[in-house]
């Protein structure tokens, strides 16, 4: 008997903890949260995906997109927006999933940031290692693209950016604890990736393909919106933002191309200069480097020359596209802030921690480890 009475008390224990358990056809998945604001109101965009079909698909041929839904919602607070979204919910939503936020330009003002902060650190769901974006676009749109092959929206660029970046870098992905880090430290600069909606690269069936793209960045300062800058305009920040950076660069010689250059494991470093009252800065870069392809008849060392050229004329560009805004993507004044930081308080009240003069130098070693083929050079 007592042992009939053990088997029963185990059997209550096991099932007892599968009476609340719901299944995944049950339960909304919001996978990216996009925020805006017009009019004086909050409107707040989910994309939520179907991961009953998504498990479906893995492992087999897909022939149909995944569906993907997209919710709005509005209201006078991200509160209230919040309240207007769940109106019409037809079962429980769940945040666990959001592998993405994305932010209009108008939100960017410090006095609505903070209620993003407030509102996604607040859930427990949400987590803090989420891709953040901005963009220009209509989040509608955005929440819509789909990849190549009927693949699920998980596998964009909205949620897995950085596998893109580490084949072919220009703006570094954030997580958004990183962004929040750099936000709110005074001497920092925040590059926020801006997505957009491309439709001149890929067709699919002769028919034009939307895929998404990094196309500039947001820069903030200060906890203030310094402007956006477009992605030709930022290729220097690449080679100071992490070693993982990779990308190929078409070296000139006499407005001619002379070879196309893959870099890859940049490492640099920022030597303050102090004169006096005044500051400069010391940008120091080794890379490592690969001869793709030879277009004229150049000798390596003659090659390095010009990628040397290149990366400095690169970063000495974006430098002074940056400065001309205030804005200061190498981090150069948290630098000054880390090791003089009386002076960096008493240059920051006179707006001349980083300005166009303020680079002296920029010191670029490239070490070429392979002699790539040439092409057409002897024909």
């Amino acid at each position: 008997m007592k042992k009939l009475l053990c088997l029963f008390f185990i059997i209550s224990v096991l099932l007892a903890g599968c009476w609340d358990n719901k299944e995944v056809q049950d339960i909304n998945y919001i996978t990216a949260l996009g925020i805006d604001y017009k009019e004086d109101q909050y409107i707040i965009y989910v994309q939520m995906l179907d991961f009953a079909t998504i498990a479906k698909q893995e492992g087999t041929k897909q022939t149909e997109t995944a569906p993907i839904w997209v919710g709005r919602g509005s209201g006078g607070t991200l509160s209230d927006a919040l309240i207007d979204l769940y109106t019409a919910s037809q079962q429980r939503v769940s945040w666990g999933h959001v592998t993405a936020l994305v932010l209009s330009e108008a939100v960017l003002a410090p006095e609505r940031l903070s209620q993003v902060f407030d509102m996604t650190n607040r859930s427990q769901e949400i987590r803090y290692t989420k891709w953040v974006y901005g963009t220009k676009d209509s989040m509608d749109d955005l929440f819509t693209v789909s990849p190549f092959f009927q693949l699920s929206p998980l596998h964009s660029l909205l949620h897995e950016p950085q596998e893109s970046y580490r084949q072919f870098s220009f703006i570094r992905p954030i997580q958004f604890v990183n962004f929040i880090r750099l936000y709110r430290e005074h001497a920092a600069t925040v590059v926020l990736p801006s997505l957009h909606i491309s439709t001149e690269n890929w067709t699919e069936n002769l028919k034009q393909h939307p895929l998404l793209e990094v196309n500039g960045a947001f820069l903030i300062q200060h906890q203030t919106l310094k402007g956006w800058m477009d992605r030709s305009d930022l290729t220097g920040a690449r080679w100071l933002s992490t070693p993982e950076t990779r990308a190929s660069l078409v070296v000139l010689s006499g407005n001619k191309a002379a070879g196309s250059i893959n870099l890859e494991n940049p490492k640099s470093a920022i030597e303050v200069i102090r004169e006096g009252k005044e500051v400069f800065y010391r940008i120091k870069l080794n890379v490592d480097g690969m001869v793709q392809n030879i277009y004229q008849k150049k000798r390596i060392d003659e090659m390095r020359r010009l990628t040397e050229a290149t990366l400095r004329e690169e970063i000495q560009n974006t430098f002074l596209k940056t400065a001309a805004i205030h804005a200061d993507p190498y981090q150069l004044g948290l630098q000054l802030r880390r090791t003089d930081p009386s002076l960096w308080d008493e240059l920051r009240k006179e707006k001349r921690v980083v300005h166009p003069a303020s680079l002296r130098e920029i010191d670029v070693h490239v070490s070429l480890r392979y002699w790539g083929q040439r092409k057409n050079v002897n024909r």
